[in-house]
């Protein structure tokens, strides 16, 4: 089968041996990398918990402690319970978590070129210094990732059904991780009404399928998160947690982009905690009502280049961690380093910005190819962009928010164009005989 098309993205699989063990040897070389760099830098700077990682390795393993963090805060406990470091148990979680992602991005292109793979590797070499820092963002997109996979993937010897618990499953272990799944995948659902209906077509069983596995997983996943929270019994401290999010995107966001509009700040911190004795539906009503409709109007406007286009933060997190930067400080040729890593920022930020604008072209030119054929599946990569955009309008902005917005983006192309080629009728049977 040397051409098969399918209207997908490049959809030319050659099975000749030399495609393959080119293919293979480049994912060994991406493979190694992704380990070797993430291992290396993590050793050599040594970054300690502070912040939210700080948060998520204390409470670790510690129901009486949890604020957030869900399932996978449970999977950090077990490297701590051995005894790791926690520069070693991260490893051990995204090391792991960054080679599966792009195992799961070669998994799905069936292109010639493995475009969408590649992207999907880039962006993982991208963020190789946050290998070595205390959170849960790659764990939870590779388990996102994995749930696209098991949807799309007909050659898995698992029936329909299997497949769809497990990716409940997966979806469920995501969003407890990370609650901001939920809202994006709920954006996500609501906005595929309006595309079905602008095709003027009824969904399909294999859509409808897609779309309840994805419901289903994000409700319990965020139900999982929530029972979790009431068990722990630290109500005021998780209200905080949480509202501090829509203080700083929002509520009391300023307007101006010198001033930091739509990120965390102490006011932002200082106003959730003044609004405690409020419900939060009184909280936010009575915030929205002390501005007029103009105001946050130009809160949102000073936002949308930070939500449109969101800064690296890999590097920056890495080195701006206090023990190194305390390192950094103490020695007496910091001026050449600060300026090595200064140039570095500056080369990170370009490759970044080429690598987030081909991840959201291929989102368009996915959508454009399986739109023309009528098909809502091939709106789901552009939803997804439209989800996380339209999520980070109201709530704070911050660059690793965005980490499973463009990691994911390229494995939704990929697993929407293989179920397009599959229909759904035949998905369930071909995956259970193969």
């Amino acid at each position: 089968m040397a051409d098969q098309r399918s209207g997908g993205m490049d959809m030319v699989e050659p099975n000749g041996p030399h495609y393959r063990w080119a293919w293979l040897t480049l994912a060994g070389v991406q493979a190694l990398l992704l380990a070797g760099i993430g291992v290396a830098l993590a050793a050599w700077w040594w970054p300690e918990p502070h912040s939210d990682w700080a948060y998520y390795w204390q409470s670790a393993g510690r129901p009486e402690a949890y604020v957030r963090g869900g399932l996978g805060l449970w999977l950090l406990a077990l490297p701590k319970a051995f005894g790791l470091s926690p520069v070693a148990a991260s490893l051990v979680i995204n090391i792991p978590s960054a080679l599966w992602l792009l195992f799961l991005g070669y998994r799905l292109d069936g292109g010639q070129w493995k475009i969408l793979a590649q992207l999907v590797a880039l962006y993982l070499l991208l963020i190789t210094p946050f290998a070595g820092i205390v959170q849960l963002d790659l764990v939870a997109a590779a388990a996102l990732g994995t749930a696209f996979w098991l949807l799309a993937d007909a050659g898995l010897r698992l029936a329909s059904g299997w497949r769809s618990g497990l990716a409940v499953a997966c979806i469920m272990f995501a969003v407890s991780t990370k609650p901001q799944y939920a809202l994006v995948l709920w954006a996500l659902l609501v906005l595929t009404i309006p595309v079905a209906w602008l095709l003027r077509r009824s969904l399909s069983p294999g859509f409808q399928r897609v779309l309840l596995v994805l419901l289903a997983g994000s409700v319990l996943g965020f139900a999982m998160d929530m029972v979790m929270r009431v068990s722990s019994g630290k109500t005021e401290q998780i209200r905080t947690s949480s509202a501090v999010t829509l203080y700083g995107g929002l509520l009391v966001s300023s307007d101006q982009r010198s001033q930091g509009c739509g990120y965390w700040s102490v006011e932002a911190a200082r106003a959730a905690k003044e609004d405690l004795h409020k419900s939060l539906s009184k909280a936010v009503m009575d915030r929205l009502q002390a501005q007029p409709i103009e105001h946050w109007l130009s809160v949102v406007r000073c936002k949308a280049p930070e939500i449109l286009s969101p800064p690296p933060y890999a590097l920056y997190w890495l080195i701006e961690s206090p023990n190194i930067r305390a390192r950094i400080d103490d020695r007496p040729d910091r001026e050449q380093i600060n300026a090595r890593y200064y140039r570095a920022l500056g080369a990170e930020r370009k490759v970044y910005g080429w690598a987030r604008g081909l991840i959201i072209l291929a989102c368009l030119w996915t959508a454009l190819l399986l739109l023309r054929k009528r098909d809502p599946l091939g709106a789901l990569p552009v939803l997804w962009l439209v989800g996380f955009w339209s999520v980070h309008v109201v709530f704070e902005v911050q660059g690793r928010y965005f980490l499973g917005l463009f990691v994911l983006a390229p494995l939704l192309c990929a697993a929407v164009t293989r179920l397009a080629v599959v229909p759904a009728a035949t998905n369930g049977r071909v995956g259970a005989a193969s």
